[in-house]
């Protein structure tokens, strides 16, 4: 599982909370022949969970040497502040070494999210991740692109510590900083 405090929650190069900082948390579950399953959420406000979300998501991965193929289903719940409360996502993934192709598509919107990204380690305890990603919003030929450059420094006692610079094409750019601890069951 997982825990920990971020300056904002960003998806796809867009603000989720209007919190100055967020918490989150989640749990999570890898069994037999590739199948996970988990839970993750967040909360603006201890006060107000109106600004709060809930994800929960299962599939299945299978590794064939360096090269991974994923499929899954994710559920999203958000408090009442959202201007959609709940979709659903499938999901399919394919990936190499150190880079990943993925897609998602919204069941009920049939928006279409495409993203590639690379993640790098290095200095043994230190990593880096690069991510492009175009969303198409309600099956329509509109494009809307945002792009990510990541920095995560794991710390002792399974604390990493990460700085996120992101850019999307209509809200311009964000710094995300925050802190999480990764715990085993």
């Amino acid at each position: 599982g997982n825990m920990g405090t971020a300056t904002k929650y960003m998806q796809r190069g867009l603000k989720q909370s209007d919190a100055d900082i967020v918490f989150h948390g989640g749990v999570d579950y890898s069994g037999p022949m590739g199948i996970y399953a988990g839970a993750w959420g967040y909360t603006g406000s201890i006060e107000d969970l109106d600004t709060s979300e809930v994800n929960t998501y299962a599939g299945a991965a299978y590794s064939f040497t360096t090269v991974s193929l994923g499929f899954g289903v994710i559920r999203y719940e958000r408090g009442a502040d959202s201007g959609i409360t709940s979709n659903t996502e499938y999901n399919l993934n394919l990936s190499w070494d150190a880079y990943r192709l993925s897609t998602y598509e919204d069941d009920e919107s049939k928006t279409k999210y495409y993203e590639v990204a690379a993640n790098y380690s290095f200095w043994g305890d230190s990593g880096m991740t690069f991510s492009a990603g175009m969303t198409q919003l309600d099956g329509r030929s509109d494009e809307t692109w945002n792009y990510g450059i990541g920095f995560v420094k794991a710390m002792p006692s399974n604390v990493d510590f990460e700085v996120l610079v992101t850019r999307q094409d209509e809200k311009g750019n964000s710094l995300v900083l925050g802190i999480s601890r990764q715990f085993d069951w």
